[in-house]
């Protein structure tokens, strides 16, 4: 598989759905630009806590002319639940992890679970949330893309361990300049 590293790269044809089970277009899902959050899964301690760090500066987001969502494995209950608790963007499911696959995040190398980091991390992320049962691969890496209309890559960050995502302050910036150039 081709190793997506350049800017301007375009995803593939994904196959996407809601927490209901419908299928999500994404073409339609990227009429504007978009931050896409890719969690390991919707229950992980700090992948929640970085869902609702987005929560929280979405209404700069898209005053700057982006959207956000986010994409998870199959357990739409855990999706369901953080919605309920206060995510409003959308959250997506990919069971077969194309929309991963198509940006080459895949999995997380066991033993950086060991790191200090990756600890301090989960343990901070515990005081925000709470650990849903794992409902997919327990290694899959998290990212964060922000794509834009033509599913051209914009932004593309590939987690290495739990809760490598860039600090929303990065997000922010990335998002100023998107929404600058549309």
């Amino acid at each position: 598989m081709k190793q997506l590293t350049q800017i301007g790269d375009r995803v593939g044809q994904v196959g996407l759905t809601d927490v209901d089970g419908r299928p999500v277009d994404i073409d339609t899902l990227l009429e504007r630009p978009r931050v896409i959050a890719l969690v390991r899964y919707y229950g992980c301690m700090p992948c929640r806590a970085y869902l609702h760090e987005l929560e929280r500066v979405r209404p700069q987001i898209e005053a700057a002319g982006v959207d956000v969502a986010a994409v998870g494995g199959a357990a739409d209950y855990q999706a369901r639940d953080l919605m309920e608790h206060g995510v409003a963007f959308p959250l997506l499911l990919d069971p077969k992890h194309t929309l991963y696959g198509s940006l080459d995040i895949h999995h997380i190398k066991w033993w950086k679970m060991l790191s200090p980091w990756t600890w301090r991390k989960y343990l901070a992320a515990a005081r925000q949330a709470r650990q849903g049962r794992i409902t997919d691969h327990p290694l899959q890496a998290p990212g964060l893309a922000i794509l834009g209309p033509g599913r051209t890559v914009e932004m593309l960050h590939r987690g290495e361990t739990l809760g490598d995502y860039p600090p929303v302050t990065e997000v922010l910036d990335a998002v100023r300049r998107i929404g600058a150039r549309s």
